[in-house]
């Protein structure tokens, strides 16, 4: 009986969800600390209390767990089993914002068909609030950032199936047609990388990289998109290797220049360096963009964020490029810096680990962010 007692002791302490035990007329008899935490109340406080002290806790429509229609009561008159979905609980002693919750209230019976007291599960959805909320922005930004180049591709067509064209005027447009399906391309790789990422479903091959490949590889790949900007790739001859592996550097150095080519104006310069110092291979991809304020710094890497300026909004983005990057280069063990003056440029460094000359390559593992 005694061990019995133990493990119920030990599953109440340790149940995830909060637990709020109440006597027949709703006061407290216990909370476990999971509870503890969610109202802000400490057990020797709320002990012998109303539960409406500590449990202010409101449908979205307004009707409070403890009031005589609410949840509460109404479980402990009828003795049944009550639930709710998304509601909020006010944390008054610590002046937070509210939490969103579900909760259930389930009735004690120890003798007889009248219960004895309730248990109140609550548990904080916000988590799984937040993983819809990104999924549905991320679903709304998909559909808004496809519809402008399917728009530019069907009027394309268009133009192409009805007219007589020159063939400069024919490959003009299938120039145009082109492009705007390397924007759905990038845009689907983009919504596609993000997905893994916050799944977890991205591994990571660790292995010696050679950096001077992937840095050549980079800049012959974005200088069909340049239009009208010079791009300068330095990497010293001897520059040593990165642990990592070559797809994800490509792919961070990729979103970085073109990032750098969509906020910069023809007749600039874009550069994207190397080079190696004892510990860490240092890179560096500058502009001579319009630059970022410094009140936008501080969000620059969520995800879905985009500054609040004219000559970054008339820029087609969804706000996914540096969210993948930064959450690529942390997965390769390395960190992202940014520098930049309005009107002037920016400069994003990125830092990862030098491979030793007798390091062995590390297994595939599954990394989540």
């Amino acid at each position: 009986m005694a061990r019995e007692r133990t493990l119920s002791d030990q599953a109440f302490e340790q149940f995830p969800q909060a637990l709020v035990i109440v006597d027949r007329e709703a006061t407290v008899l216990s909370l476990n600390p999971v509870a503890e935490r969610l109202t802000g109340w400490a057990r020797g406080d709320a002990v012998g209390r109303p539960a409406a002290d500590i449990l202010e806790v409101r449908t979205e429509t307004g009707v409070n767990l403890c009031a005589p229609n609410g949840a509460l009561r109404r479980a402990l008159r009828l003795g049944t089993r009550i639930n709710t979905h998304f509601a909020y609980l006010f944390r008054l002693r610590t002046s937070d914002d509210p939490v969103r919750v579900s909760y259930s209230v389930s009735p004690l019976l120890l003798k007889g068909k009248t219960p004895d007291g309730a248990v109140v599960v609550i548990h904080d959805v916000t988590p799984e609030l937040e993983t819809i909320e990104a999924r549905d922005a991320l679903m709304l930004a998909a559909s808004h950032e496809l519809k402008t180049p399917l728009t530019t591709l069907k009027g394309l067509s268009e133009l192409l199936l009805d007219f007589d064209l020159s063939e400069a005027q024919r490959r003009e447009l299938l120039q145009d047609l082109h492009g705007q399906a390397d924007r759905m391309e990038q845009l689907i790789g983009d919504i596609l990388s993000v997905s893994r990422i916050d799944s977890g479903r991205i591994s990571v091959d660790f292995s010696r990289v050679d950096v001077a490949s992937v840095v050549q590889h980079v800049c012959d790949e974005v200088r069909p998109m340049l239009k009208g900007r010079t791009l300068k790739c330095r990497v010293p001859e001897e520059l040593p290797a990165v642990m990592g592996e070559a797809r994800k550097l490509h792919q961070i150095l990729v979103n970085l220049v073109n990032n750098a080519i969509k906020y910069s104006e023809p007749g600039t310069q874009i550069t994207l360096s190397a080079r190696g110092d004892r510990s860490a291979v240092r890179f560096e991809v500058s502009d001579q963009g319009v630059g970022i304020r410094k009140e936008h710094m501080p969000r620059l890497f969520e995800k879905f964020y985009r500054a609040d300026d004219p000559a970054v909004r008339r820029t087609p983005g969804t706000g996914l490029g540096l969210y993948i990057v930064r959450s690529l280069v942390m997965m390769l063990g390395g960190q992202v810096h940014v520098r930049s003056r309005p009107g002037k440029g920016t400069v994003f460094i990125i830092t990862l680990p030098r491979a030793e000359a007798t390091a062995r390559s590390r297994p595939r593992v599954a990394v989540g962010a």
